[in-house]
């Protein structure tokens, strides 16, 4: 931050022009053309001479305003033009330029930008503006998909309410034809309302069973984009700090959803399980920002592979990743296994000259979900798999199509 007392910084210029900025009523009482404020000269960038001295009030404001920013960049999250990672990206660089004078984000000129007379406050207001207009946007987008999808659901069980009572109405009807054969001791009768009321029965649960597989995808689909949507928005929310990835309570909420959805749309959905090779060694061979490095370039690899934003990606924990994919069978998630793989060869051979050598190999484990299994049951045939990879001798994809015996982990 500007230190106010410095004589380096001291060339500036007067508080009534960030003021103004700001959009602050003291600002109109003063003006450049006021007697008791000195005229400042034209600055042009890298003009450390045009400036004036900065005021304890002054340095009061940029303080407060580089807070709000530091705050905004903290806490911002995706949106339909740019990801939570590139808003940050842009805050930091707007911080720099309007504090400490540094380049700014919308020019190609390298050169500091001088005192705050030349520094670029429009365009800041402009990104700012624009950022903010975007997040209002989307975070109304979602609360509109959010009431849509509830009202959805509402409507929903009113129909079938509707329907089973009319559906009630007609079994009724054929119990009681079938008690009144049964009193009335007409064989024949009993026989043929008997088998009436079976019949309409089996209509009816077909037609309900028909009816409620058609709203269950139609809702299936606005919860699906529904739970895009809030996964981007709460992201940010559990993130680990090394990879930016999703981190293990994330995956927790998402592995929950995703099986919710898989039983309302009836739709594949796919986990893989990711685990470096001999990771334990690297880090005791070569050190910890050694072992640190591989688990960035696999983040790199996992970047490069999985690029469905519908897909969820994310750091279980020391050297193990999991992907869960939407949409795919167990032979889709094996060939994007093979993928990864062979995507993080090519990100190794391409490191730099200054890039220290760095070898390393994945082994992955693909289940597919099956109907009714929950996320412990899902997870531990994904783990086997896994394991089998292990033992086939590592940088290998293993898969576990449907569900069999547990089989016993590598020592």
């Amino acid at each position: 931050m500007i230190d106010p007392h410095s004589t380096s910084t001291s060339r500036i210029l007067r508080s009534d022009v960030v003021l103004s900025f700001l959009g602050h009523p003291k600002a109109a009482a003063a003006s450049p053309a006021s007697p008791s404020a000195p005229a400042a000269k034209r600055a042009k960038p890298g003009d450390t001479a045009a400036a004036e001295t900065i005021t304890p009030e002054l340095s009061i404001v940029l303080d407060a305003l580089g807070g709000v920013l530091r705050t905004y960049g903290q806490h911002a999250f995706d949106t339909d033009r740019q990801t939570g990672d590139e808003t940050r990206s842009l805050v930091k660089r707007w911080l720099m330029h309007v504090t400490a004078g540094a380049p700014s984000p919308v020019t190609d000129d390298e050169r500091p930008a001088g005192g705050l007379l030349v520094r670029d406050w429009n365009a800041m207001q402009r990104f700012f503006s624009s950022a903010r207009r975007d997040e209002s946007t989307y975070v109304e987008r979602t609360h509109k998909n959010l009431r849509e999808s509830i009202w959805a659901f509402v409507g929903g069980l009113h129909q079938l309410v509707v329907e089973e009572n009319e559906e009630g109405k007609v079994v009724q009807d054929h119990i009681s034809r079938i008690r009144a054969a049964v009193a009335g001791q007409d064989t024949e009768q009993l026989k043929r309302d008997t088998l009436a009321a079976v019949s309409a029965m089996e209509k009816l649960t077909e037609a309900r069973r028909e009816r409620q597989r058609k709203q269950f995808s139609m809702l299936g689909e606005k919860l699906k984009e529904l739970g895009r949507e809030l996964e981007d928005a709460r992201r940010e929310n559990a993130v680990d700090g090394l990879t930016r990835l999703p981190n293990r309570k994330a995956f927790d909420d998402y592995i929950t959803r995703c099986i919710e959805l898989h039983s309302l749309m009836g739709r594949p959905a796919c986990l893989l399980l990711i685990d470096i090779d001999n990771f334990k060694s690297i880090n005791d061979t070569f050190g910890h920002p050694v072992g640190d490095d591989a688990l960035r370039q696999v983040t790199r690899a996992l970047s490069r592979t999985i690029l469905r934003k519908m897909d969820f990606v994310c750091r279980l924990g020391g050297d193990e990743f999991a992907v869960i994919l939407q949409e795919t069978d167990g032979d889709g998630g094996r060939m994007l296994g093979e993928k990864l793989r062979r995507t993080l060869d090519e990100v190794l051979a391409s490191r730099g000259e200054n890039e220290p050598a760095l070898e390393c190999t994945i082994s992955v484990g693909v289940a597919e979900l099956e109907l009714g299994q929950d996320a412990l049951a899902w997870m531990s045939r994904a783990d086997e798999a896994l394991y089998e990879a292990k033992r086939a001798g590592r940088n290998q994809i293993a898969i576990r199509p449907t569900l069999a015996a547990p089989l016993p982990k590598a020592s």
